[in-house]
């Protein structure tokens, strides 16, 4: 069988949704034969080009159409890709969390992995390089409080917002971890999270 097909084979086998790299064939398979058959797929529109070298294997549904992957899905495969860390931050931070119900058209991450920037349809996907020290906690929701803490600002958080995290964190049963985590944060928000810590924990 021709290298091309086997490669199709193995594409068209996949579950559908799946982000595809050029990457992911190159072990077995000459780099620009892979792509070659990437590139023949997506002009057959069996396979969508999300952004240069980022392709997916498009999911549809019967009312919506073609069902294009999140931001979320897009950085993680990336991440898993290059076995780099990521951190949401700014407003999808906020998002993430819930503190905001607008989806930011410039969705930013801190890497451990290569800085870049990558444009899908209307959404700007970036990747900051950070030092170890930002990527030093490892549970989710503690790493998204205190980026959507640094978006807000100190001057910004009010009892609205700490009656939020309370909820949140309540909601998680992770008030122990967090605590533990947030020796990693600034100052002022390590105050503001043991404040309410410490109210979930006299509740």
């Amino acid at each position: 069988m021709l290298i091309s097909k086997q490669i199709e084979r193995k594409i068209k086998a996949l579950q559908k949704g799946k982000i595809l790299f050029v990457s992911d064939f190159t072990t077995e398979h000459n780099y620009e034969t892979a792509r070659k058959v990437l590139q023949r797929l997506c002009n057959k529109k069996e396979l969508l080009r999300l952004s240069r070298g980022i392709y997916y294997l498009p999911k549809q549904d019967k009312m919506l159409g073609v069902i294009y992957p999140t931001a979320e899905q897009i950085a993680q495969a990336i991440a898993k890709r290059d076995k780099a860390r990521i951190i949401p931050t700014g407003s999808y931070a906020l998002y993430k969390l819930g503190l905001s119900t607008q989806i930011p058209m410039n969705v930013v991450y801190l890497t451990d992995g290569s800085a870049r920037k990558i444009q899908v349809r209307n959404q700007k996907i970036s990747f900051k390089k950070t030092s170890p020290k930002n990527l030093a906690v490892n549970n989710q929701l503690s790493n998204l409080i205190i980026q959507a803490l640094k978006e807000l600002g100190k001057s910004k958080i009010n009892n609205n917002v700490k009656n939020n995290l309370k909820e949140i964190i309540n909601k998680s049963g992770e008030s122990k971890k967090i605590e533990k985590d947030i020796i990693n944060a600034p100052v002022w928000i390590k105050k503001i999270m043991l404040q309410i810590i410490k109210e979930i924990q006299n509740d």
